[in-house]
């Protein structure tokens, strides 16, 4: 049900281009967020399949070009060895812009909107593509099956539209379930709780001391969180008609959230933990377990004693295992003037050599769930380790909506008073739930 939604509202999104301008004319950008073969009729001469003209383009291949990165390449040496990866072998050099992460999508917003062929190609999050696509920003990349079959269905689901790819993966960030084993030998247990319930029946005595029985991302991550725990109940944001769904599910959620809290099984502060408090607390033994984006597991090999870091798959919901997919990829912008570089560019950034080599050099999870079977990788990481990495790929889930950031900021507003206990969970739902509503009533959603 959940990918027929999404084809569905995908083919209403690329023919929203009014909507899509009018959701983005507020865009701050800073958000606290958040066809299956890939064989469309993409055109690689500047012109859609649908006939609108979208940029000039080169006729011949350029020799070299713009492209802004999610913020700096000092933070990101996977992405850095691919670019010389690919001036090395396509002779086509590559100027870096390196963006502050937060200033990105307001950056493109202001290019795009004055037309600008300044920018080439981006990497960014799969879900901003709503509001770009819909806004006629993006250029279709001509990738097709040979390409694009070797992406999980789910991922391949959230990068197309109409039949046409508008962002090729690049490397990934999903939900990853750690924990202490060593510390969980001592309290007399073999593995991890394995479902939401035994979080919480076993939760209390994971808790001694400064100890917390489980912690998640938050700050900067909340709704991100939250869809990860509204799938495995079952639920998502939108269905087909881009009418809210969540409240429902939602409050298995916030139930779920309330009982953590109530019973001293999850940190104090919770709501300003980000990715990297998170992950720094656990590393500092904090934590006996851990929902986290899947680098700290590498993190944790480092520097960790090698049999202290465990890994498994999420606990399971009410339905699911889901995690919540957060795939980066490469886009090309509609007014580019050299958009077949930018297109070889985006193609070579994620073939399968390309994200292997960024896991090997930075951790990141592969998007290709044929790189865990490569040796390089199984020599470098642990099997058990591999073996969930490629589960939570292969079970990722998210959706791509439009208005993105308000949406998010409207869920983010009245999910943490509710997470922090500051608000009645049913009531913060159902303002979440109006303000939303009548955020797309005014854009011409519903």
């Amino acid at each position: 049900m959940q990918e027929s939604s999404n084809r569905t509202r995908r083919t209403f999104i690329k023919s929203a281009g009014v909507i899509g301008a009018a959701a983005l004319a507020g865009c701050s950008g800073g958000s606290d967020s958040s066809t299956e073969d890939g064989s469309g009729g993409d055109s690689s001469d500047g012109e859609s399949s649908d006939g609108a003209t979208t940029g000039t383009g080169s006729e011949t291949m350029a020799d070299e070009i713009v492209f802004y990165n999610a913020g700096s390449l000092e933070f990101d040496p996977g992405t850095e060895a691919n670019i010389e990866r690919f001036e090395e072998e396509t002779g086509i050099s590559v100027e870096v812009n390196e963006v502050p992460w937060s200033n990105l999508k307001t950056s493109l917003t202001t290019i795009w909107r004055n037309q600008d062929s300044t920018v080439d190609a981006f990497n960014g999050p799969t879900w901003w593509l709503a509001d770009f696509v819909s806004s006629d920003w993006l250029e279709p990349i001509g990738l097709g099956s040979d390409h694009m079959s070797k992406f999980p269905d789910s991922l391949n689901d959230l990068v197309q539209f109409d039949g046409q790819t508008y962002m090729a993966p690049e490397f990934g960030k999903w939900g990853s379930y750690l924990y202490d084993q060593q510390y969980l030998n001592d309290q007399g247990f073999d593995a991890p709780p394995d479902t939401w319930d035994e979080v919480l029946s076993q939760g209390e005595q994971l808790s001694q001391g400064d100890k917390s029985g489980f912690a998640f991302t938050w700050a900067g991550k909340s709704v991100f969180s939250f869809k990860q725990f509204l799938y495995q109940a079952g639920g998502q944001l939108f269905n087909d008609g881009y009418e809210p769904v969540f409240v429902e599910e939602g409050k298995e959620v916030l139930e779920f959230f309330n009982g953590l809290r109530e019973r001293g099984i999850m940190p104090d502060g919770m709501s300003s933990l980000g990715e990297g408090g998170v992950g720094d607390n656990f590393i500092a033994g904090q934590y006996a377990t851990v929902e986290s984006w899947t680098p700290l597991g590498a993190r944790a090999i480092d520097e960790w004693d090698e049999n202290r870091i465990g890994s498994a798959k999420p606990p399971k919901g009410p339905e699911s295992r889901a995690t919540f997919q957060d795939t980066n990829g490469i886009s090309v912008s509609a007014f580019s003037e050299r958009k077949d570089a930018a297109k070889e560019f985006a193609r070579f950034m994620t073939t399968r050599e390309s994200s292997k080599n960024n896991m090997l050099v930075e951790g990141n999870p592969a998007v290709v769930p044929e790189v865990y079977e490569d040796d390089e990788v199984q020599s470098e990481y642990p099997s058990w380790l591999l073996e969930d990495m490629r589960f939570n790929l292969e079970n990722a889930k998210s959706e791509t909506y439009m208005a993105q950031p308000q949406v998010d900021d409207y869920l983010n507003e009245q999910l943490t008073p509710a997470l922090l206990g500051n608000k009645d969970p049913e009531k913060a739902l159902n303002d979440a739930y109006s303000n939303i509503e009548r955020l797309y009533q005014d854009i011409g959603l519903l």
